[in-house]
């Protein structure tokens, strides 16, 4: 739904319907930004699932976070209904902006209907859905916040481990420990050695503490001394900070991929099932490693009857050579020495 002359004004309290899962939420920043620009006092609150809650209070753009899971929503319904809003926006189909009062709404329905959901990267299809109202951005980039405190965390664990600013250091995540299809440890493992002989590099491997990934791969490489099992810290804004100082991310797609593209951190994005074009890496340089299959890019919605051979059939020579061709080019600036 479309109303006309609802981008000639600033308004002083947006509410924006926004997604569940914290990647999808990601995936909205660039258009949120764009919001925020246009309307330099406004109060933005958002609705989002539970899980998003803590992304977003650290990208600390929101006055209010209502969660939308079950009950809660419902709950809080009264008490939106008492902030009459200016500007209502919901990025995906939603009832939610026609059970608060506003002024205005925006729900385009049409314009997601028939955006191209394949071939076109998420963040442009959502820029676009807001183009009408407050136009392009001069550049499409997602955003998350480091602090001084986390940057002096990254600078005290280089002085205690002899991490020069010279050195190479490489951030690696293996994607959830949910994902159907994962790269196997060992594959990790020649990655790791390659790149530490190479480069005289360290790796700085993160993940949730039960991913039986990262102690496998450690304990399987000739280089474990070289290589950090940073699964013990979640704080994002702390991980953000590490890739800021890494030359390269090696990653599946997710949470810890946008944070990367957030950083300016050069990315070698292993994707096996999946769409690369759609959610892959943007903003920073980057290389997307796949398998040559004809199902390739899939939507990763149906049940995969190929047992998921795109991610088994990726080479760790495959991800060896993207990481080259991005080290190779030289150092990058670090937001920090």
């Amino acid at each position: 739904m479309r109303i006309k002359n609802i981008g000639n004004a600033e308004y002083k309290k947006i509410l924006i319907v926004g997604a569940t899962e914290p990647e999808a939420n990601l995936l909205l920043i660039p258009a949120i930004r764009l919001i925020k620009e246009k309307n330099k006092n406004s109060r933005i609150d958002i609705i989002a699932g539970n899980a998003s809650e803590r992304i977003l209070a650290d990208i600390g753009w929101f006055e209010r976070i209502i969660p939308s899971n079950g009950m809660a929503v419902l709950r809080n319904i009264h008490s939106l209904r008492s902030q009459k809003y200016d500007l209502t926006i919901s990025f995906y189909p939603s009832l939610l902006p026609f059970l608060v009062r506003t002024k205005k709404r925006f729900v385009p329905l049409k314009r997601t209907m028939f955006t191209d959901h394949f071939f076109t990267h998420e963040c442009v299809n959502i820029l676009k859905l807001v183009e009408p109202i407050f136009g392009k951005p001069q550049e499409i980039e997602f955003y998350f916040p480091i602090n001084e405190a986390d940057k002096e965390r990254v600078k005290e664990f280089c002085r205690t481990n002899s991490i020069a600013g010279a050195t190479t250091l490489v951030a690696i995540h293996a994607g959830s420990i949910n994902d159907r299809g994962r790269w196997k440890p060992e594959n990790y493992s020649m990655v790791c050695d390659s790149i530490i002989e190479e480069y005289n590099a360290k790796i700085l491997f993160f993940g949730s503490q039960k991913d039986p990934i990262i102690k496998e791969t450690v304990s399987s490489t000739k280089h474990s001394d070289s290589i950090f099992d940073m699964s013990d810290i979640s704080n994002l804004r702390t991980i953000a900070a590490f890739l800021s100082r890494a030359n390269l991310a090696i990653t599946r797609n997710g949470v810890f991929l946008y944070l990367a593209c957030a950083m300016k951190t050069p990315v070698v994005s292993i994707f096996g099932a999946g769409n690369p074009y759609r959610y892959g890496p943007i903003g920073t340089r980057y290389t997307i490693v796949h398998a040559d299959m004809p199902c390739f890019p899939c939507n990763k919605k149906d049940r995969c009857h190929k047992n998921y051979r795109c991610i088994e059939n990726i080479s760790p020579q495959q991800v060896i050579e993207a990481s080259r061709l991005i080290l190779d080019e030289g150092r990058q600036l670090y937001l920090f020495e």
